[in-house]
């Protein structure tokens, strides 16, 4: 197979992103040279370029920090840091060369420090304008407990179809919801039942901007461990991430469509509600200390009853 790098050219801006994209691309290459021996063809009948074209033509195509790329025509992203997009049309391509699932909302890829082993996937989804506000409404142990019982309601569907029930554990990064960007982020780790209680895993980043006819979600799949790395990386997107004039959140008209399930839809629960505070606090960890508070403060006051007892005592003895 020829080298690719040979071919391309490094503009100082990119370099360090692009050199850890080729890193991990190339070492995947090889998996992929039966696909690129014999060229696919796309749902519209194009031929698909071999792996090692659609590799090229993304790195070709890609866009570095500092620059800004366009998300379709809803938004775009002033890239800072080592963040670099991959246009649609490119990434589509290298996606379905590594037989990914490419959305049809699908907008463009995020690359950041951690190359295609963590890459970001940003979705426009036309969902039709969300009240991102109402967040405001909601703890973040009322979003908690809405995505545990929207696991577990699902999980007789996993059961049929062979596949472990899951749970929710905790937040990875609870909900951070920013009404002056209208733009919302967490992580949570959901897990087999099966899997020891003090278990990490997998888990997916999210970061959602709202805007008129629907909201940019970033997802990135990633671990426990390197979730403060991708945190930053989803930061960073969402500071440079902007609405178009007239696509904007604040340019929502009485007559434009609603999304039907709301905030809850955008964040993939049946619905939000409030806390079962009783289950969920002697499920927590703040039940051991805080009775052991109650057990001193009552045995203090036993103390304090029994001194003055024996003091009145006294007194009558006198």
């Amino acid at each position: 197979m020829h080298d690719v790098r040979a071919s391309i050219r490094l503009t100082p801006r990119k370099s360090t992103v692009l050199r850890i994209v080729l890193a991990t691309l190339l070492s995947g290459l090889a998996g992929f040279a039966a696909v690129a021996a014999a060229p696919d063809q796309d749902t519209a009948g194009v031929m698909f370029e071999t792996a090692e074209q659609a590799y090229t033509s993304a790195v070709r195509q890609s866009i570095g920090a500092p620059a800004r790329a366009d998300l379709g025509d809803q938004a775009t992203v002033r890239l800072a840091d080592d963040l670099l997009i991959v246009p649609r049309e490119p990434a589509a391509r290298l996606l379905t060369v590594m037989e990914r699932n490419v959305p049809s909302d699908f907008a463009a890829l995020l690359v950041g420090a951690e190359g295609m082993e963590a890459p970001g996937f940003i979705r426009f989804v036309p969902a039709g304008f969300i009240d991102s506000d109402a967040a405001l409404g909601w703890t973040q142990d009322d979003m908690l407990s809405s995505l545990k019982d929207t696991i577990e309601r699902r999980n007789p569907d996993r059961v049929k179809r062979n596949l472990p029930e899951r749970e929710v554990r905790r937040w990875i990064r609870p909900p951070e919801y920013n009404p002056e960007t209208h733009q919302l982020s967490w992580a949570a780790l959901i897990v087999p039942k099966s899997a020891p209680r003090e278990s990490d895993g997998e888990i997916t980043y999210y970061a959602l901007g709202f805007g008129r006819e629907g909201y940019v979600q970033l997802s990135i799949v990633t671990s426990v461990q390197k979730a403060d790395e991708i945190g930053r990386m989803a930061d960073s997107f969402l500071a440079g991430l902007n609405f178009v004039p007239g696509k904007a959140y604040g340019d929502v008209l009485l007559a434009d469509r609603r999304a039907p399930d709301g905030l809850a839809g955008a964040m993939g629960v049946d619905s939000l509600h409030k806390s079962q505070l009783g289950g969920s606090f002697w499920a927590s960890d703040t039940v051991v200390p805080l009775a052991g508070g109650i057990v001193a403060t009552i045995g203090a006051l036993s103390l304090f009853i029994y001194i003055l007892r024996h003091r009145r005592r006294e007194a009558r003895r006198i």
